[in-house]
């Protein structure tokens, strides 16, 4: 295993004496990628781990690199565990609930293109989207329910 390795593993672990060791002698993996393009700080923000996310900070990294399988920031990776069961932004929901009042189906479509479970969810009052398309009288939003 790699030194490389060994601190994505530490990060992965949440063991905060050995990502701090690790990069006290290799200050160059703080950016550095794995065969994904994830960085450590990826890991840390998917693995909620505050105390080392805050020391990689600290450290000069990049809280807005990419991987290069999803395009995805450590931000991204963050929620990404919630996405997986059904969880949503509140400005998500809030727009959305907005798209389906103003009658604009395109919007409408894209929400639910990319999240598909938006049909079963509700906005952040608890109101059902499903309902608000019916209030909405819009036959072409309803339809998408």
């Amino acid at each position: 295993m790699t030194d490389f390795e060994k601190l994505i593993e530490a990060v992965q672990q949440g063991n905060v004496e050995s990502v701090q060791s690790l990069l006290s002698n290799h200050a160059h993996f703080i950016n550095e990628r794995d065969g994904t393009g994830a960085t450590a700080l990826h890991y840390a923000t998917f693995n909620g781990n505050r105390a080392i996310v805050q020391l990689l900070l600290e450290s000069g990294a990049d809280i807005n690199a990419t991987d290069s399988k999803f395009g995805a920031t450590p931000a991204g990776w963050a929620i990404e565990y919630l996405r997986e069961k059904n969880g949503f932004l509140g400005i998500e929901l809030s727009d959305f609930a907005y798209a389906i009042r103003q009658g604009d189906v395109k919007w409408v479509q894209r929400f639910l293109q990319r999240f598909p479970s938006l049909r079963k969810a509700s906005d952040t009052q608890g109101n059902s989207f499903k309902e608000l398309a019916q209030q909405s009288g819009n036959a072409e939003i309803i339809s998408l329910f």
